[in-house]
């Protein structure tokens, strides 16, 4: 599961015809800071991640399946038949 809900941003931006060079211009990064962002290799802070929304127009089901895709993968792991949880607190303007 991506750590930056890159399936569900990948999405939006196919249905509103854009790309990730798009992306990159407006989050002022380079494409290859956009290919580290799909990987993992990085995480996208809530401004970023609220920019990008604001940009794709994403509606209120798009928001909720990016946030629970990213909740749940940075927050939640199975380990030795268990689930652990960090501690969360989310912020919204």
């Amino acid at each position: 599961m991506s750590v930056n809900g890159w399936p569900v941003i990948e999405r939006m931006l196919y249905r509103r015809k854009k790309n990730q060079s798009d992306l990159a211009r407006l989050l002022g990064m380079s494409p290859a800071a956009i290919t580290q962002i799909k990987r993992g290799d990085f995480l996208l802070n809530t401004e970023s991640l609220e920019k990008i929304l604001l940009y794709l127009g994403a509606g209120t089901e798009e928001e909720n399946e990016l946030f629970t895709q990213i909740i749940q993968s940075r927050f939640f792991k199975w380990t030795d038949n268990r689930f652990t949880c960090r501690i969360i607190i989310i912020r919204r303007r």
